[in-house]
């Protein structure tokens, strides 16, 4: 018999998610209007979409890609609104498109035995040096881009963007080494929208994605511990 693929953390994940954009707008003095705009609503349906695409994504399920391409069409919106146009592009751009190439690309690897998990593969040395070169170099481009284009906390958001892309990438192949890149990324991310938050007017939605990412944080580091066991042909 298979086991439900959420277990017990991705569970508090989720209701963490959940509730501490509801909490934290509700004992707002201007909790009325919070609730009221759309931006806010935008910014939290995106955060539970976002939380159940990655604990999806650490247990090896296919479903991410399903929550996913929704998560990532709402979320490059909000950042075409918010200047933040690297982290845009790539999630528009590059994410969205990848979700279906991702969905694809899993059901022609298969799953290990009986259960509904990816089998996961190892980079070898090479893969890894030309990678890290490749991002390197995107992040130089990125920054140069970015300040052309007069964007927001371009140094954070060009990283972000290059990491991201190769992130996907490897979640795309079913790579184990994702996770570390995941890891850097959702750190710099709440870095980010921390960022954005305090030098954006205190804008609530954004203190709604430094939150979802805190948690996403935490759901990479479970998917670290899964998929070192995918690698190795184990299951929970």
């Amino acid at each position: 018999m298979k086991k439900s693929f959420l277990g017990p953390f991705e569970w508090l994940l989720i209701a963490g998610t959940f509730a501490c954009p509801l909490l934290t707008a509700f004992f707002s003095p201007d909790s009325r209007s919070i609730f009221a705009n759309w931006e806010w609503w935008l910014t939290f349906v995106a955060s539970i979409l976002n939380i159940f695409c990655c604990v999806c994504s650490a247990r090896g399920n296919s479903w991410t890609f399903l929550f996913g391409a929704i998560y990532n069409a709402l979320y490059s919106f909000y950042c075409i609104k918010t200047a933040h146009y690297g982290n845009a592009a790539v999630y528009g751009l590059f994410f969205l498109p990848m979700q279906l190439v991702g969905w694809l690309r899993w059901r022609k690897i298969g799953t290990l035995g009986d259960s509904d998990r990816v089998a996961a593969k190892l980079l070898s040395a090479r893969q890894r040096i030309l990678l890290l070169s490749a991002v390197l170099l995107g992040m130089a481009v990125l920054l140069l881009v970015l300040k052309y284009v007069n964007g927001r906390d371009i140094v954070v958001d060009a990283i972000c963007t290059a990491l991201c892309v190769l992130g996907q990438t490897l979640l795309t192949l079913a790579y184990f080494e994702q996770w570390f890149i995941w890891i850097a990324v959702n750190l710099l991310t709440v870095v980010l929208w921390v960022l954005s938050f305090f030098n954006g007017g205190y804008n609530l939605s954004d203190l709604n994605l430094a939150i979802c990412y805190f948690f996403v944080l935490l759901s990479s580091l479970n998917g670290l511990r899964v998929w070192l066991k995918l690698s190795k042909g184990v299951t929970d």
